[in-house]
């Protein structure tokens, strides 16, 4: 095998640099994909994690919402029981229920006929 000429070893690098360059060129475009992806990426799992977060709010918000109306409710019932002399309370003491107390005061008989 002949020896190469200095050109001829110079084309062959030359040549070498060329592919390299090509090679190089090409995994920079590959990282500059890569990159521009990223902020869609990003934004998705952001909005996913909003989305999330959301969906419990609603829930716990829901929840609270029910849990407020339930105790009015019982509020609301208790009052009842107390105002009619069926809670356990003015049955153990005997008492008039509110109601009656309410209907034989002597304000609300001059009242009705006013």
């Amino acid at each position: 095998m002949p020896e190469q000429s200095p050109a001829e070893e110079m084309r062959e690098l030359i040549r070498e640099a060329h592919g390299l360059l090509k090679d190089m060129r090409a995994e920079r475009r590959a990282i500059e994909q890569l990159l521009d992806g990223i902020p869609y990426k990003v934004d998705e799992r952001i909005e996913k994690a909003v989305e999330i977060g959301l969906e419990k709010l609603g829930q716990a918000t829901r929840k609270a919402m029910d849990d407020s109306v339930a105790k009015v409710g019982r509020e609301f019932d208790r009052l009842e029981a107390i105002f009619t002399g069926t809670d356990p309370a003015s049955r153990r003491a005997g008492k008039s229920p509110l109601e009656d107390l309410v209907r034989n005061h002597p304000d609300a008989k001059g009242a009705d006929r006013g």
